[in-house]
Parts: structure tokens; sequence; C-alpha cells
């Protein structure tokens, strides 16, 4: 008998709002969309539980690293100051 362990495969889309313990994350040239590195990561409880393969730094520190849209929302909310009131 061969000693098995039970395992799945799930796009980082059907991911989104999950959290596991354990994921090996492909993160190489097929990699296509803004944040799809984020989500990934960011569904495993702790950095022990992650393996990434195929690390492609490019994708990850481009030119443009996430939405302009909400760049420019976090910088407006950093800079927020709350009206005085009399």
């Amino acid at each position: 008998m061969l000693p098995m362990i039970l395992s799945w495969a799930c796009t980082v889309h059907k991911m989104q709002g999950c959290t596991v313990d354990y994921a090996v994350v492909y993160l190489g040239k097929a990699h296509f969309q803004d944040g799809q590195a984020y989500v990934a990561l960011s569904r495993v409880r702790s950095l022990e539980g992650v393996r990434v393969l195929e690390l492609d730094c490019s994708k990850l520190t481009g030119r443009k690293p996430c939405n302009e849209d909400a760049i420019r929302e976090m910088d407006r909310m950093r800079n927020y100051q709350p009206p005085n009131d009399p």
C-alpha cells in the first residue's frame, strides 16, 4: 500500500474569502492578473504553510504594483482631516 495524503487544487479566484492552513502557490509567468499574488498568498494562515513554485519577481515588482484607483483612495484616506466641530 502506498501512503496517500488527501489534497485538492483551486484557482486563486475560487479561493477568495477562504482561509487554509497550507498552500502551494504558483507565481510564475502564467500569473496573469493584478492582485492575484496577494490573494493567493493571503489565504494561508501562516508563512510556514506557504510553498511558492516558480517565482517570477517581475510580476510582483512591475511598474504598476496595483490598481491606480486604489492607490489614490489610500492616499485620500491617509490625508483625510475630519471636520472641526464648533
